[in-house]
């Protein structure tokens, strides 16, 4: 398990075998093998290993506490790993502590308590970026929301995937307006704030993350709305989210893309059903949403009929993967991860008092610095 074979290619041979492997198979061959350490610390590799593998596994999640962020693992040391390095996430001053608001592009987003400060965290490398919020938003603001991302296109790693460059929108609103303003960690600044009327004073973009679908970042706004930011040309816009259709499902409705299309999709929880929606042009080129799959989840998960207290939320869907392939839901016995597509579920912790979860998805490639080589 050594070196390549001779005539082999180098980034061939080292994809194929590391494809699949924990962090200790990639170790071991490096600290004793010259060739492969001269793989594994390549910057293009874990360019090239992501474009392999394509989607990079979900390792865990993080989630606020009363006390401190927390990660939960889900597989590989890695997770475990990454759950030792939050706990060292902490600030100076009065507030103490940062809170998690978006995990996208294998970066995390974390705020101050009162949205003056934002951190964007690389939780494999540790790098930290601190980016202070404008005043406009800190001052006018009723209630805030953000994402990370990568820039629009950058699809490619140009050297050192982790190095790249990152954006991040913020959206609040502030009377009758929604208002967005995007940061480049390229220029180091804000752009210029756009805005849009809402449908009424009482709209407020919900706390839960948004979703990335092609170049629109989406937020649920009110009861009625979907807040969409077009990253090509930064602009706001709102998507009709009709009442009759999904005032039932009250507050247990995330924004998705779609698991019909590439488009716009929502996931929303009636009770033990998980109901997956998309947003489909009809024949007249009017937009309109359509009712893709239910998924009865009581029996598929083994879920008990009987609720603890009366009133109780039996399922309430916590978090979405970056391309909305996972669900995660918390229900009456415990949290759980599902895959739609393939009907696969996992449970990953007995925690039922977890509201919210952001999904980390990334490859994690340890830092192999063995001596002597």
């Amino acid at each position: 398990m050594c070196a390549p074979t001779r005539g082999e290619s180098t980034e061939k041979s080292g994809l194929e075998v590391l494809r699949g492997l924990e962090d200790e198979d990639i170790l071991i061959p490096a600290l004793v093998c010259k060739r492969w350490h001269r793989i594994v610390r390549d910057p293009g590799f874990l360019c090239r290993l992501r474009a392999f593998h394509r989607a990079p596994p979900v390792l865990g999640f993080f989630h606020n506490s009363p006390d401190f962020p927390n990660f939960v693992a889900i597989q590989g040391m890695s997770g475990i790993r990454i759950a030792a390095a939050v706990r060292d996430l902490r600030m100076d001053g009065a507030g103490g502590m940062w809170w998690f608001v978006d995990c996208r592009h294998g970066r995390a987003l974390l705020r101050s308590r009162d949205w003056a400060d934002l951190l964007v965290w690389d939780p494999i490398t540790s790098h930290r970026s601190f980016i202070a919020v404008p005043d406009q938003a800190r001052e006018g603001a009723f209630d805030c929301n953000a994402a990370v991302l990568r820039p629009s296109g950058a699809t490619g790693c140009g050297g050192d995937c982790r190095s790249s460059p990152f954006n991040v929108v913020l959206v609040f609103t502030s009377g009758s307006c929604a208002i967005a303003c995007m940061y480049s960690s390229a220029t180091r600044a804000w752009g210029e704030f756009v805005s849009i009327l809402t449908p009424s004073l009482q709209c407020e973009v919900t706390e839960e993350p948004g979703a990335l679908v092609g170049d629109e970042l989406y937020w649920l706004l009110g009861e009625s709305s979907i807040l969409e930011f077009r990253l090509n040309d930064q602009r706001l816009t709102l998507v009709e989210r009709p009442l009759e259709k999904f005032s039932v499902y009250k507050r247990n409705i995330r924004v998705v893309k779609s698991e019909c299309g590439s488009g716009l999709g929502l996931a929303a929880v009636k009770n033990f059903s998980l109901h997956l929606w998309a947003r489909e042009a009809d024949h007249h080129d009017t937009a309109k949403w359509v009712l893709c799959r239910e998924i009865e989840l009581n029996t598929l998960l083994e879920l008990p009929l009987t609720l603890p207290r009366v009133g109780s939320i039996p399922v309430w869907i916590s978090g979405l993967g970056e391309d909305g392939n996972v669900v995660f839901l918390r229900t009456t016995v415990g949290m759980f991860i599902f895959w739609p597509k393939t009907m696969e579920f996992k449970m990953v912790t007995n925690n039922v008092l977890i509201k919210t979860v952001y999904p980390y998805a990334n490859f994690y490639l340890p830092q192999v610095v063995p001596t002597g080589l």
